[in-house]
This record gives structure tokens, sequence and C-alpha cells, in this order.
């Protein structure tokens, strides 16, 4: 753009436009951070404008095919999580939202907008596997319908949950066809393989 035939070139100046979804000079501030320094500070102390912030950059360095950046976002989200869970709480389990108290609506919609398979969109379905294991009015109950890739993206995570090698050893559940008991089991040999 500055080096052709370019209005900019001969101005040496180039105007963003600032966009709803994905380009605010927060996000084209910490590209530009991230791009010099290989870091990124948002200066917020808010955790959920935190996410939004990282979720910016994301979809920024998305947009502009710019790579290195979807790992760093993904843990530094997963870190905010982890540092920051739910736990006001009278009950003896963990709440329900103990790992999306700081997710919203908009984190999930704006994730879905990420390609599939990018490490951001995992840890969103990660942070959502306990709550909905825990039973029906999990958080993002009604993302999964609104976002069919969001629930594609969970079912995959509790997969991921189930498969681990300290998992319990065996799930009875209510066959949903035959209404039948059955045992998961996974770690017999098929479902390691």
């Amino acid at each position: 753009m500055f080096n052709g035939e370019f209005r900019e070139s001969q101005q040496q100046t180039v105007t963003l436009e600032e966009t709803e979804d994905d380009m605010s000079v927060r996000s084209l501030e910490a590209l530009i951070q991230w791009l010099y320094q290989h870091t990124v500070n948002f200066g917020i102390e808010d955790p959920g404008e935190h996410i939004s912030a990282a979720m910016e950059l994301a979809r920024l360095a998305d947009k502009y095919n710019i790579v290195g950046l979807e790992d760093t976002m993904a843990q530094y989200i997963k870190n905010i999580l982890k540092c920051n869970p739910y736990t006001q709480t009278a009950r003896p389990l963990r709440p329900i939202d103990h790992n999306t108290h700081y997710l919203t609506h908009d984190h999930i919609k704006s994730a879905t907008l990420l390609p599939r398979g990018h490490p951001l969109r995992s840890v969103l379905a990660a942070a959502s596997v306990e709550g909905f294991l825990q039973g029906p009015n999990h958080k993002f109950s009604e993302e999964i319908l609104d976002y069919p890739s969001f629930g594609a993206d969970l079912l995959q995570e509790i997969g991921v949950v189930l498969n681990k090698e300290e998992s319990l050893l065996a799930y009875d559940f209510e066959d949903p066809i035959s209404g039948e008991r059955s045992t998961l089991n996974p770690k017999a040999d098929w479902w390691l393989d």
C-alpha cells in the first residue's frame, strides 16, 4: 500500500475505519504492540473486558491473516477464566457457571465468527463443559441453539473430557433410542483408539 501507486503511498498515511465487530482503536493498538513486542497489555482491570479485548484482537488478526497470535490469545483468555472463577455459592458443588462467569453471549457470538478449529473457540467451549454437564440450565444453553458451531465445539470438548485417562472408569446413561441403561466405558480399548 505504501510502496505502490496507491494514494497512501503518495501521502504516506492510511485511514482505518473503526468497525463494530473487530476493528477498534484498542484492537489495532494491541495488534501493533504484539507485532513489535510480542506481548499484549490492554491496561484493563475488568476480566470480562479483558476477554472482549482479546476476542477483538484475535478477530482482527484473523481478518488480516496475521498468524501466531491465536494460541497466545487463547491462553490469555484461559488464564483470565482460571484466575477469576465464580465462587459465591452455598452449595457444596462448584457453581454451574464456575468457569463461564465472565463470558458473555457476545463472546460466544464473536468466537463463532472465527474459523473452525481456532484455539480461542476451543477455550470458550472448554470453559462451558462443566456447566453443560451439570444440567440443562447452564449459562449458554441458548447459545448452543443459536450458534450450532458453538454446540459442535462444545460437543468436541466434552469428548476430550470423556477421553482423558484420568476420567472415571464408566458412565451410566439411558440410551435415548431404546430407553435401556447403558455404560460408556472410556477406558475400553475401542474408545481409546
